[in-house]
């Protein structure tokens, strides 16, 4: 009975347990105190500049200004995870922990914020309050979204924690993990149990705990709620914005089917995403039998961030995305790759097929916005797991209500997209109480 109770024992490691363990191995590093003004600032005047160059479509209305009501402690984090596709190698992470600054404390709401594309690779949550970053190139712009979430959430009373990804932040020698479900969700995953073991030690208890993701991070978001339901972690409520859902869908309509409308950087997102694929999937050659030879090494530049000079210049990739802008997405791919069927056939057409996420049925509410101007994520993607769930539950014989709530943002464009949303879930979740 003994050697059949530490069998169990060891099981439930592998499926929860484990990861707790490693949260004794975290280090919390105390950053800064940002005072209610600067998050009032962050709020208003960094959003007008986040915001300065967008340009709405027919219907949008920017929401009010959001104010912060206490000041915010900012920590950041490093931690071991592991990655699932490569037999669970470990690997040495970072992230942020944002706490409010409360008279009595006791007890917190925590939101989880997964982090959307970024091109500079310490343009990411740990370093977005730090005064210097390791290089020139990396400023408080490219990680603004987090700067807001930590003014709106931790700014009115939540805990606001948000993993880096791996291959970005402190881990940026590393391949970046870009849309790879399993590695998405287990940064995140691992950092909720260190955090928790954090909190836990400073005799905070957490009282909530909710998910919350913008563009790649709306990916990563529900892919990360489905590690957490499958292992019977209680999440409250998550929502999305702009949220790809399924990267096969989202690209092969960018490949195929092209709209004047869409970003002239989407081709950057077939380049993160072959070489992810290519590390973390393989074959080892997927890139090479995938990208067209002309633009092979281009490619590979931009997920290496080693164009210009220095390396990661973002001039240099605006040079490059201008010197691709006119080249039709159909013809960075191989010559036989160029058909739909024969593209989901190949090996990445496959990868990008695995790293869906919403085809399951969720247990948590869940709120997903989009923007009906969105240059990137098309409203029939964003729609996806909405429209599934209603095939899989609308039916003659059985009437399901899914967990799913669809909300356009009218005129969104992608960044305005993330703005309202935010500024609608807030509310909506201040109410689950």
């Amino acid at each position: 009975m003994e050697e059949v109770l530490r069998f169990i024992a060891a099981l439930l490691c592998l499926v929860v347990s484990c990861s707790a363990a490693l949260a004794e191995n975290a280090q919390f590093k105390f950053l800064k105190t940002v005072s209610v003004k600067e998050l009032n600032a962050i709020l208003d005047a960094e959003r007008t500049a986040f915001l300065s160059r967008e340009v709405p479509g027919p219907g949008y209305q920017l929401p009010p200004v959001s104010k912060a009501t206490n000041a915010v402690d900012i920590y950041t984090v490093h931690y071991d995870s592991n990655i699932p596709e490569l037999g669970n190698r470990r690997i040495s992470v970072t992230g942020l922990l944002a706490i409010p600054k409360l008279a009595d404390l006791k007890s917190v709401r925590l939101i989880s914020y997964q982090h959307g594309t970024v091109f500079p690779k310490y343009a990411v949550p740990s370093f977005a309050f730090k005064q210097h970053n390791p290089t020139p190139f990396d400023t408080y712009d490219d990680s603004y979204e987090t700067r807001y979430m930590v003014g709106l959430f931790a700014g009115n009373g939540y805990a606001v924690m948000a993993a880096d990804y791996f291959g970005l932040g402190g881990n940026a020698s590393d391949n970046e993990s870009y849309m790879m479900k399993q590695s998405s969700a287990q940064s995140s995953f691992d950092l909720y149990f260190d955090v928790k073991h954090y909190l836990a030690d400073s005799d905070i208890k957490i009282s909530d705990f909710f998910l919350g993701g913008w563009s790649q991070g709306g990916l990563n978001t529900t892919g990360l709620l489905e590690k957490f339901e499958s292992r019977g972690i209680k999440v409250r409520a998550a929502f999305s914005a702009a949220n790809p859902n399924d990267p096969l869908a989202a690209l092969n309509a960018a490949l195929f089917d092209p709209m004047e409308s869409d970003a002239k950087w989407i081709n950057t997102i077939i380049a993160l995403t072959v070489f992810s694929c290519q590390n973390f999937i393989g074959p080892a050659d997927l890139a090479r039998k995938t990208i067209n030879p002309k633009y092979y090494d281009t490619f590979n530049s931009i997920y290496e961030r080693s164009y210009g000079s220095p390396q990661g210049n973002p001039e240099a990739l605006l040079n490059i995305l201008i010197e691709l802008a006119g080249v039709p997405n159909i013809r960075f791919l191989r010559e036989e790759l160029r058909d739909p069927a024969k593209f989901a056939a190949s090996d990445y057409g496959k990868c990008l097929a695995e790293s869906e996420t919403y085809r399951q049925e969720f247990k948590t509410p869940i709120r997903m916005y989009y923007g009906t101007s969105d240059e990137v994520i098309r409203v029939r993607v964003a729609r996806l797991p909405y429209d599934y769930h209603l095939a899989m539950n609308s039916t003659p014989d059985a009437e399901a209500e899914s967990k799913i709530k669809m909300f356009p943002v009218d005129g969104g464009t992608h960044r305005l997209t993330f703005i309202n949303a935010t500024h609608l879930a807030k509310p909506w979740i201040d109410r689950l109480r």
